[in-house]
């Protein structure tokens, strides 16, 4: 299995590289100091996977990803420091398949590339706790928050916190009062709180809910 790289920085290019070969069925990494060498080398032949920093100082990971669209369905991987939720949720409006911080284990640098090369795409965990919002809080200020908050568990939390009752949010998702208070109550374990008002509350301070 082959796999191209592009990362401007020669040092870490190597060492992601030499990580990736240790990995069972991955032959070849070829690196590459920016997203149009990449490009061009796709033009003639293309790899099995593609793996993309995000800065780079000629075409950018998004402007490499966004025209390696016209030219293969290869799978894309973001492996970048950059951890902006804008940035994140526009690689996966344009296609990436994969987006992972540079500081992680090896474990988690496999699981992408099974992931993503299984048709499936994969998110870090650092990755999707800065997408529902509480990356940017250190763990122990949390609270005690147990699990990662998924959509649904936000856009119930918002509007508990606006003072709904369970039949108004209810009408507002489309979901029966029962529904609605069992995800309440979901909410509640993963917080580690009691009561409503208590999860309101963390919400609240931790500017989850803002």
């Amino acid at each position: 299995m082959k796999i191209y790289l592009a990362d401007d920085h020669e040092i870490v290019a190597k060492a992601i590289a030499n990580l990736l070969l240790s990995l069972n069925e991955i032959t070849d990494v070829k690196t590459f100091s920016n997203g149009k060498s990449l490009y061009l080398e796709c033009l003639d032949r293309q790899p099995d996977l593609i793996m993309l920093d995000m800065k780079m100082p000629e075409w950018n990971g998004m402007d490499t990803l966004k025209k390696l669209k016209g030219i293969t369905s290869v799978p894309v991987i973001m492996l970048t420091m950059n951890d902006e939720k804008k940035v994140i949720e526009e690689s996966i409006k344009e296609g990436a398949k994969g987006y992972l911080h540079k500081n992680c284990t090896l474990e988690e640098l496999e699981a992408a590339v099974n992931t993503v090369l299984s048709g499936n795409i994969f998110l870090s965990e650092d990755t999707k706790k800065i997408l529902v919002g509480i990356k940017q809080h250190p763990r122990d200020e949390l609270n005690g928050i147990q699990e990662i908050l998924t959509e649904k568990d936000l856009e119930v939390l918002k509007l508990v916190c606006d003072g709904l009752t369970s039949k108004e949010i209810g009408e507002k998702l489309f979901l029966s009062p029962r529904t609605v208070e069992t995800r309440k109550t979901v909410l509640m374990q993963k917080f580690n709180v009691q009561t409503t008002g208590k999860l309101i509350a963390v919400a609240i301070k931790n500017k989850i809910v803002m």
